[in-house]
């Protein structure tokens, strides 16, 4: 009895290590299953990146390709593109399109021939505009007409401010022997617009002057008129000059200026206006001229002296 007893914990003995043997196995197996299936996995992860790689580089490939072909290369860029871009395996050779072929559709020269320089491209325009303003000024000279030689030297152009006559400003009338008449005269002569009408109130107060010239103060306000007088008639007798009626202009005051002058002693003044009276081709009344009374002022003067 108590032989078959030992008998029956053996075999409970072996069964239970037998079934821990098995267990051990089954987990043996499942974790090589599980370090297999993992690798496997890991082996299907890296080739679809690997090709998802190679999918990337072929793409690229294409776009740089195409860039190529639309926009012409010079050989120098096309030099630098084949170092740049290398193909990572024979597959990406093989599948590319070789860049020689591309550059050889419009290549723009490394040095271009026969390109002018700068400097003599300025040179060429600087002297083209030279021509055209020499003939400008030709075709001028040619379509200005004559100036008459009767006239006497003046200023060949008028500015259109001194056409229209500068404002007057005659010194103001003090003291009692300006006359009321001669007050009225001066002013007319100071509110005057144009160049024609200044120069005919002015003209009217001289020969006040000279009709009054007994009186030392009437004489020596006419004669300090000579400066202004002259001015204004310059810009009159050249819009006559331009309308062509000179020879009717009439200017007593000359006459009349070169009397108050001599009056009051300033001889060379006196000479000075009929020399301007001359050269206007102006008269004044005698059978002599202004070429007499240059005689007489002269006469005058030495015997002053």
């Amino acid at each position: 009895m108590f032989a078959h007893n030992q008998q029956g914990g053996r075999l409970m003995l072996i069964k239970i290590f037998l079934v821990v043997i098995l267990v051990v196995i089954a987990m043996y197996l499942y974790r090589r299953t599980q370090v297999v299936a993992k690798q496997e996995l890991d082996k299907s992860t890296r080739t679809n990146k690997a090709s998802e790689a190679k999918a990337t580089v072929v793409s690229k490939d294409d776009t740089v390709q195409s860039d190529v072909v639309d926009t012409p290369v010079s050989v120098a860029d096309s030099h630098e593109t084949e170092t740049t871009i290398k193909p990572d395996n024979d597959a990406l050779t093989e599948s590319k399109i070789p860049l020689t072929e591309v550059v050889e559709e419009p290549v723009l020269d490394a040095e271009p021939k026969d390109v002018v320089p700068a400097k003599e491209l300025a040179t060429q325009a600087e002297a083209t505009a030279t021509e055209e303003a020499s003939t400008e000024k030709t075709e001028e000279a040619k379509t200005t007409p004559p100036i008459k030689d009767e006239a006497p030297v003046v200023d060949s152009q008028v500015e259109a401010d001194e056409s229209q006559g500068h404002q007057l400003s005659l010194a103001t009338v003090k003291g009692d022997w300006a006359s009321d008449s001669f007050v009225q005269l001066v002013d007319a002569a100071n509110t005057a617009s144009d160049a024609q009408s200044q120069h005919d109130a002015l003209a009217s107060v001289i020969n006040h002057c000279y009709k009054m010239r007994k009186q030392s103060d009437y004489c020596q306000y006419g004669a300090a008129l000579k400066v202004a007088y002259l001015d204004l008639f310059r810009v009159v007798y050249q819009q006559h000059v331009a309308n062509d009626n000179a020879q009717d202009i009439k200017a007593p005051a000359f006459m009349q200026l070169s009397t108050l002058l001599n009056d009051i002693g300033e001889f060379g003044q006196a000479i000075s206006v009929c020399q301007q009276a001359i050269e206007y081709h102006l008269t004044d009344g005698t059978v002599t001229g202004f070429e007499g009374r240059i005689n007489r002022i002269e006469k005058a003067q030495a015997k002053v002296g």
